[in-house]
């Protein structure tokens, strides 16, 4: 449906930019390797007049995007503006002059961000920054290799400037919103499919890392009266009254960090699913090997017993890697064993305790233990987009060793509040924010809630806040999805859009297995007014304004799907 032709040969295949455009828009592209074209062009590299005009003896649309051999992110980018938000430009405007072209799309700053004219008589939409370049830096966390590691050997945040906003996100629908405008200014019919099943708007990532599950050990009790005690004599007597009451609590069986049935009702209550990340626990992982891996102070028969409630209420069980499991895929396969041995489980993904991570072997780790996706990629002092996106992504092409993992990046962590005691609403308003970015540029919001801190006496306000983002989930309709269906959905759509056949007014999708609940959208300018015959499936179809919703149901994958534009 869409060619990419690189005209710059520094600039490579541009695979990373590729695969995650492809997947992220639902728009079938890649890079043209002879054979016949699509209608329309996204060019990159080289954007000269003389180029433009030698593609467009080819096609009836052209999107042109500069390159630059070196490009940094700028401290202060500019913007421009949606519907819902001001997105930052991670990208340096270059000064494009071109006869017969005009601003189209403006920065918020006043700027030139598109220009819009014609090459020939081909429509041609020519870009003034190399967002491409700047995606590819991001994705691949190349910026955050330069930028050191902190006492853990984690790498350090990239600026608020760049993290902040779903940068990668905004660009990639900047680039798609160019491609249905040209599509629609040439009146052709353009498929895609949908983000997230049944076309729904956004989708959530509930989750739950367990570090902790029992709070009043001999020694915290101990240690928590005393203090208590000492505030006793200086005439505050609440600490020592709400200690003694929540160890009250806990010797009858209520401990505060055994929260887990109290979220899968709240979860449940509101339609929704999550992922429960366990440490490896038992036998040798008895002993902390290290100052932060979690030891869970519980028998292990109580802890598998919850896990299996956890399962049977329809939720996820994944791992919650320790130790040294971040760095080796002997270490992750060991810990991935302890559970399947012991319940039986095939766990599928991971996020690493502490968010421990490392360029170059954290997800070969994963990767090589046969997993299929990694949720470590985030923050726990602030909320934002740490690789730029607002939706899963891979974070490496598919020659990579770790090209199977699909990445589910984090977007608020409960700690965010412990980072920021004092400033419980500026923490709200920051993630609420963060919420109406995730929606706006990719429709995934990930949430990551730690049983323990539900504890009123940890973070008093969360439990409050948390129900309360559930609601705004519900009420907007949010697609609740665990991890492994994230990931499964992510890469069965990389199939489809990768095996779409067309021609002219004809499209086939076939030698694949179509995911549940995949609509398929054609979308063009007075749609209403055109007949299509479908072969294949019985499934339904509806119209709305200029899109029509294919849903084919159940279809065998020999003969596939064919969608044909009557004349």
């Amino acid at each position: 449906m869409i060619d990419l032709v690189i005209t710059h040969p520094a600039e490579g295949p541009a695979a990373l930019f590729t695969r995650n455009f492809r997947v992220h828009s639902g728009i079938p592209f890649g890079l043209y390797e002879g054979g016949p074209r699509s209608p329309v062009v996204i060019v990159y590299g080289d954007v000269s007049p003389e180029s433009l005009r030698e593609l467009s003896e080819h096609y009836t649309g052209i999107i042109a995007i500069p390159s630059k051999e070196t490009d940094s992110i700028p401290e202060n980018p500019c913007h421009y503006e949606t519907m819902t938000v001001k997105a930052p430009i991670l990208a340096n405007l270059q000064h494009l002059e071109r006869e017969g072209f005009e601003e189209f799309v403006k920065t918020f700053e006043g700027g030139p961000l598109v220009l819009k004219g014609r090459t020939g008589d081909v429509l041609t939409l020519l870009f003034t920054a190399d967002l491409i370049k700047a995606t590819i830096r991001i994705l691949s966390g190349e910026l955050e290799q330069q930028n050191g590691t902190d006492r853990y050997g984690r790498p350090n945040p990239l600026p608020e400037s760049v993290t902040y906003a779903p940068g990668v996100s905004l660009h990639f629908n900047l680039i798609e919103n160019a491609v249905r405008y040209v599509y629609r200014k040439i009146g052709r019919p353009l498929l895609s499919l949908p983000r997230w099943p049944s076309s729904a708007p956004l989708s959530v990532f509930l989750s739950h890392d367990i570090d902790v599950v029992r709070k009043w050990t001999v020694k915290r009790s101990a240690y928590e009266i005393f203090m208590g005690l000492k505030q006793f004599f200086r005439f505050n007597y609440r600490p020592l009254y709400e200690t003694l009451c929540s160890i009250s609590e806990a010797m009858k069986n209520r401990d505060p960090y055994w929260m887990f049935d109290e979220l899968l009702i709240t979860e449940s209550g509101n339609g929704f699913g999550s992922t429960w990340f366990f440490a490896p626990f038992g036998g040798a992982y008895e002993e902390r090997e290290n100052d932060f891996d979690p030891v869970y102070r519980r028998k292990a028969s109580e802890i598998t017993a919850m896990i299996r409630r956890i399962v049977e209420h329809g939720c996820e069980l994944a791992l919650h890697g320790t130790r040294r499991a971040y760095l080796d895929t002997n270490t992750v396969r060991a810990q991935l064993d302890s559970f399947e041995n012991r319940l039986g489980f095939k766990l599928n993904g991971i996020r690493q305790h502490y968010l421990m991570f490392r360029h170059g072997a954290t997800l070969e780790a994963a990767a090589g233990a046969g997993l299929s996706y990694d949720a470590t990629l985030g923050f726990s002092d602030r909320v934002g987009f740490r690789n730029g996106m607002a939706s899963p992504f891979f974070p490496y092409h598919t020659g990579h060793p770790a090209g199977s993992i699909v990445e589910i990046p984090l977007n608020f962590m409960d700690t965010v509040f412990v980072h920021n005691p004092t400033e419980t609403d500026k923490v709200i308003r920051a993630v609420t924010e963060s919420y109406l970015f995730a929606k706006a540029a990719g429709g995934l919001f990930s949430v990551l809630i730690h049983p323990s801190n539900m504890d009123p006496m940890e973070i008093p306000d969360l439990a409050r806040f948390y129900n309360s983002l559930l609601s705004r989930f519900r009420m907007e309709s949010a697609r609740s999805m665990t991890g492994v269906e994230i990931a499964g959905w992510w890469s069965e759509r990389e199939k489809v859009l990768k095996t779409v056949e067309y021609g002219p007014d004809m499209w086939r999708i076939r030698g694949v297995e179509l995911p549940e609940e995949l609509d398929i959208h054609l979308s063009a300018p007075g749609i209403k007014n055109m007949r299509f015959t479908i072969e294949g499936t019985m499934g339904a179809s509806m119209l709305n304004h200029d899109t029509l919703t294919i849903r084919p149901g159940s279809i065998d994958p020999k003969t596939g799907i064919t969608i044909t534009k009557k004349k």
